[in-house]
């Protein structure tokens, strides 16, 4: 195996286990705690990623500039800086939300048990990402992978046991302890060892490039976070946590192509830098096309087998919202093609475009959730984040294409637009075809035999 292939392959495995535990779990803990229980869970997780993102700065994200700016002696001096910044600005924001406990848990439906708890397991978020990424753009998978598995495994066993030893009604608290307390262990080490490794607090020159990267890649990440899972907290407060249930699994169940895209860009992204700096734009295209060909045809086969798959992996009570995952899968299939002028924009060091674009959709999805949820419910949420992803991508791809590459941009319409009415017209067999599951799957298994003779024949993933 290729060095590179190698690289990918566990770098995309560990992406997978570390994003893709809920939904690898969802059979069990959606049977376990009901509707009502998993949608307590789903509205918890929503508020850890928001914690992780807003309360540590999202440092970790300027890694791999600092590779392209600083030696690579530097490196571990710069990363314990950044480290320390994030330990200060979530010390500050912990202690306010503490201090404002009784407020802040009445308007957002949380004890102070709750709120805890995510404060911790926000922080263990942020530094297991914080870690995954610094192993990924020093190509280490092999530490990385150990570092997934290890945490998925114990996450899910001590998850297991606290459910099946919590009370009926009560469930819930057994997830979310199991969860919380694994990731609030393992960021405290990973933080203590970080720090230990680099020794470095307080640099001027370090939190200077941090800063001026991480702050309008944290508003970016808090608008991608309200454009995807807005939805969950509206829907509680609109329809009910059963509601929010029913949505989230579904949700879940379709996020495993987002946790797919998420590790394959997260391994293609050091390679995409790497050509970019070195001007090798034809080894660049050959990639995108590439990563284009292969998930369009993992999404395309995706929402071909997923109503019989979705009837098996949830229970009879969560079938409702088996026709929320085409929508959901389209969700991801839009912002995985906002990937290629996103990291463009990164490139650049354009963050505040990335930011003030997410802020755009996250906004126009808050406005759209209000108006469609009223009328249809959780196919009106799941409707209007696919609206607002389509209009993310549109203004990036307009952005880099017209204003900022122009013609240095190396992904024009033509790569991208053959791909997207390929696989939106998929999508409408399968709405044509609620019964045909014969011929879904007897389509999903050519395209699928295809897709693999061709990497064969090219001999690489991407």
């Amino acid at each position: 195996m290729k060095k590179s292939n190698k690289i990918l392959f566990f770098n995309v495995l560990s992406t997978i286990l570390m994003q893709g535990i809920a939904v690898f779990t969802a059979p069990v803990f959606s049977r376990l705690l009901g509707t009502s229980g998993y949608g307590v869970t789903s509205v918890y997780s929503t508020w850890v990623n928001i914690v992780a993102i807003a309360f540590t700065l999202s440092t970790f994200g300027t890694i791999v500039n600092a590779r392209v700016e600083y030696s690579e002696e530097e490196q571990p001096k710069y990363q314990s800086s950044i480290m320390f910044l994030s330990l200060l600005a979530f010390l500050f924001c912990g202690a306010v939300v503490m201090l404002f406990s009784g407020p802040i848990g009445q308007l957002l439906r949380l004890n102070k048990l709750l709120l805890g708890m995510i404060l911790l397991h926000g922080f263990g978020c942020f530094c297991l990402n914080f870690l995954n990424s610094k192993f990924v753009y020093e190509f280490k998978a092999g530490k990385n992978f150990a570092l997934s598995m290890a945490i998925t495994l114990t996450t899910l066993a001590l998850s297991l046991l606290l459910v099946i030893l919590f009370p009926e009604g009560q469930k819930h608290y057994g997830r979310i302890l199991g969860m919380g307390s694994i990731y609030s262990l393992a960021g405290v080490l990973i933080c203590v060892y970080i720090l230990w490794k680099g020794k470095t607090g307080y640099n001027k020159e370090y939190w200077k490039l941090c800063l001026t990267l991480a702050i309008p890649v944290m508003v970016y990440s808090l608008s991608d976070v309200a454009l995807g899972q807005s939805d969950r907290v509206m829907l509680q407060s609109m329809m009910g946590e059963a509601q929010v249930g029913l949505y989230g699994l579904a949700f879940n169940f379709g996020s495993i192509m987002f946790t797919i895209f998420g590790a394959l860009n997260k391994s293609w992204v050091p390679f995409f830098f790497e050509d970019m700096k070195q001007g090798r734009r034809d080894a660049l295209k050959k990639q995108a096309l590439n990563f284009l060909e292969l998930f369009t045809v993992l999404s395309v086969g995706f929402v071909l087998l997923a109503p019989e798959v979705y009837h098996v992996f949830a229970s009879r009570d969560f079938w409702p919202g088996t026709n929320l995952i085409p929508i959901f899968v389209s969700s991801y299939y839009l912002n995985f093609l906002c990937t290629f002028p996103v990291n463009y924009e990164y490139y650049r060091k354009k963050t505040k475009v990335v930011a003030i674009v997410t802020i755009s959709s996250a906004l126009l999805n808050l406005l759209l959730n209000y108006l469609l949820i009223q009328r249809m419910g959780p196919a009106g949420a799941a409707l209007a984040t696919a609206l607002s992803h389509s209009v993310q991508f549109v203004l990036h791809f307009g952005y880099c294409r017209f204003v900022l590459g122009k013609e240095d941009y190396p992904f024009g319409a033509g790569m991208w637009l053959k791909y997207l009415l390929v696989y939106g017209g998929f999508v409408v067999l399968v709405y044509l075809t609620p019964s045909g599951w014969l011929l879904r799957w007897g389509v999903g298994a050519a395209i699928g035999l295809w897709e693999l003779w061709r990497i064969r024949k090219r001999k690489v993933l991407i």
